[in-house]
């Protein structure tokens, strides 16, 4: 059993308020869940970081908590937090953590732990610009598979009045991906999308959704996904 913990949108930037499970509290919230559930690995599905002016403290805070945790991190930048030469991952200093899998700037766009037998693909938001945020990966490269994209899902019946928004998905799009799970990021609310080819879910962010998705992958076949409740006293400094 391969265990993935699936969160997004945490958007660190200054403290939260107390009681709040935004930024570095829900970042440290995710964490504690991961490592509650024994997670193989944590994925961060976009804005892991609100924007690019994150002062320097508050990014060193976040590189003490993610050096301590237990589990790999694979991060994929979003539209808050794109793949730039000098992103906010560089300024940092993420990229020089063992464990730490930056989608884009670490690694190319899709990462193999053999451990597991698992595939991690992803496209990267590179600028601020609209994009296609479902990669199309060739044939697997592990025998489990998980995607990870940050974009905005609109079911069939919404598609003529919402087609206009930035980094859409459909459920063709779902559908043609070749994947055990779809980890999405951009909502605040956690939901399960598509026609069901795919499983394909928003974690939602720690603060609206006070979740993360807890993904097994069974050594025999198929994906368990449940949503387990975050604890804000994980927040403290």
């Amino acid at each position: 059993m391969t265990i993935v913990v699936h969160s997004s949108d945490i958007h660190v930037d200054d403290e939260a308020m107390a009681g709040a499970l935004s930024g570095i509290a829900g970042l440290r919230a995710v964490i504690a869940v991961a490592e509650s559930v024994r997670a193989d690995l944590l994925l961060l599905a976009g804005d892991t970081f609100d924007n690019r002016r994150v002062a320097q403290p508050v990014l060193s805070r976040v590189v003490e908590i993610v050096r301590a945790a237990p589990m790999p991190i694979v991060l994929l930048p979003g539209n808050h937090d794109p793949a730039l030469e000098e992103s906010i991952f560089h300024r940092a200093g993420l990229l020089d953590l063992p464990d730490i899998h930056i989608l884009g700037l670490t690694h190319p766009e899709t990462i193999v732990f053999e451990r597991h037998a698992l595939e991690v693909s992803g496209r990267p938001h590179r600028s601020w610009a609209d994009m296609t945020p479902l990669p199309e990966p060739g044939p697997r490269a592990a025998r489990r598979r998980i995607v990870m994209a940050h974009g905005h899902y609109v079911a069939p019946q919404d598609w003529a009045h919402e087609s206009h928004r930035s980094w859409l998905i459909s459920d063709a799009h779902l559908a043609a991906i070749d994947a055990d799970y779809i980890a999405l990021g951009h909502w605040e609310r956690a939901a399960a999308v598509g026609d069901g080819t795919v499983r394909a879910h928003y974690s939602g962010s720690p603060d609206t959704a006070r979740s993360v998705n807890v993904v097994r992958l069974p050594e025999g076949g198929g994906v368990e996904v449940e949503r387990v409740a975050l604890k804000s006293g994980h927040g403290h400094a």
